[in-house]
């Protein structure tokens, strides 16, 4: 993959992550359930600790690393579609759109230039994360705190609980 087509998909990674971070940040304000509302806050987390990580290596590259105000109404957006469905429709539903991207990112990490193995590995681990919570909230067979763990093994910064949560 040539440097221009690399940067490309480098800031469209960026833009993925600013949609998200958007996207679950009105789905918690959304939600009235504290538990859901508290994994949503977790999943806002993983996506603006991706986006700083990814913001990094677009400078670096040279690219633009301004967050698209298109990206963000998409995912203000696609938050009002989602979150008025049923939890186990917009889990059935997350489920199948996050194994795209895992299938996706796999194949950037693979063809990636060597200098920034660690950091398309940091996006595949994103992804393969958000895919086992999505995983062990449709198989409804664990509690809130287990469908996050593997969210939470990657954060840096874990949200607390409010008294809304």
């Amino acid at each position: 993959m040539n440097s221009n087509e690399y940067l490309r998909r480098i800031e469209e990674a960026f833009q993925g992550e600013v949609l998200g971070e958007a996207m679950f940040q009105a789905m918690a304000g959304a939600m009235e359930d504290p538990e859901r509302r508290y994994q949503m806050r977790v999943l806002e987390q993983l996506e603006i600790e991706t986006k700083e990580l990814l913001r990094a290596h677009v400078k670096r590259l040279g690219g633009d690393a301004t967050e698209s105000a298109s990206a963000r109404e998409t995912g203000i957006a696609q938050a009002a579609t989602l979150a008025a469905m049923s939890w186990a429709k917009f889990i059935h539903i997350f489920r199948r759109e996050v194994a795209k991207f895992v299938v996706r990112f796999e194949e950037f990490e693979n063809s990636g230039r060597t200098a920034d193995l660690q950091m398309l590995a940091a996006l595949t681990a994103h992804e393969r994360a958000l895919q086992a919570f999505s995983e062990r909230e449709s198989s409804g067979s664990g509690s809130s705190a287990d469908s996050l763990e593997p969210v939470l093994k990657l954060l840096k910064v874990v949200p607390p609980r409010t008294t809304q949560d």
